[in-house]
């Protein structure tokens, strides 16, 4: 592919050689010029890139309304040059996807062939690795096509919450557990240091964490190994404030532990005169009589 870069054009040269240093970032037509010298005609310059793109060394794409030109890595131009027609059309498609991936069903729409036709593309450029299927967890019956070389993005995979497409349910949990009781050893003082009898800090106390001071706690612990966002923190403490495990503090930035409610349940809240409105004129020969009250009654069998 070097070979077929000597062959061209000074103009096409320059063009392809200052395009190449800014990938992956895409040019726009004023920018090229300003690049590679304004001494160059339009027409030369038209003409250098029409060249290129028909080599396959430079690809347009559209910006909004501006349209703009990215160089192909040799190597990729290589490849692509040996394809079929067909080939190369499904190729661009799968390209330009991403790591979102594209549906086979969208492929077929959006590339115009019949299904047999984008089924023998896709088997072809599977063989030779440029391509790979991967599944959604979204919608794990449909057939996502992305690169060979692309990590699937977290939309597809799930994210770290999710192992081989399955919710891993015991990894989130042991991680919510973990979480908490950080949360909670910055929520209320150690008895030395508490202040009245529910034991909790003074108001100008500011050591609640935030949820960067939590995301970076879990890093630098090595409690994990998975690679956590702080994005993925943030919903995982929202998952515990939904549980009332945690909330989050007038700031709108810190979260503290809701401290757990007391049981108040005992001997005398179970027995029906315990919640009786009644109870204050409840006496033997009154009308309101435990002898005579069906609710002990029942109780009492």
């Amino acid at each position: 592919m070097a070979d077929q870069l000597k062959s061209l054009p000074r103009t096409a040269r320059q063009l392809y050689d200052f395009c190449s240093k800014k990938i992956p970032d895409a040019l726009s037509q004023q920018e090229l010029i300003d690049g590679i010298g304004s001494s160059i005609s339009v027409s030369n310059l038209s003409s250098a890139l029409n060249l290129l793109l028909g080599r396959r060394l430079l690809e347009a794409l559209q910006q909004g309304n501006t349209l703009v030109y990215r160089a192909v890595p040799l190597e990729e131009a290589k490849t692509v040059s040996t394809m079929e027609g067909d080939e190369q059309i499904v190729y661009d498609f799968i390209k330009n996807a991403g790591n979102e991936g594209i549906w086979t069903k969208t492929l077929t729409l959006r590339t115009n062939l019949h299904v047999h036709v984008v089924n023998r593309c896709l088997k072809s450029l599977e063989s030779k690795n440029l391509v790979k299927p991967i599944k959604s967890v979204k919608n794990p019956t449909r057939k996502i096509y992305m690169l060979y070389d692309l990590v699937p993005s977290s939309e597809l995979t799930g994210g770290p919450w999710f192992t081989d497409q399955e919710l891993d349910v015991e990894f989130i949990e042991n991680l919510k557990k973990v979480v908490y009781r950080f949360i909670h050893s910055k929520s209320f003082p150690p008895k030395k240091n508490a202040t009245g009898p529910d034991m909790i800090w003074s108001p100008e106390y500011n050591g609640y964490p935030t949820a960067l001071q939590i995301h970076t706690w879990l890093r630098n612990t090595n409690i994990t190994e998975v690679d956590l966002s702080l994005g993925n923190v943030i919903s995982l403490v929202d998952v515990l404030i939904y549980d009332g495990k945690v909330e989050k503090r007038s700031d709108g930035v810190s979260y503290r532990s809701v401290r757990p409610s007391p049981d108040t349940t005992n001997a005398f809240t179970e027995v029906p005169c315990g919640a009786c409105p009644v109870a204050d004129i409840c006496a033997v020969g009154s009308r309101v009589s435990p002898v005579t009250c069906e609710y002990l009654d029942k109780w009492l069998n």
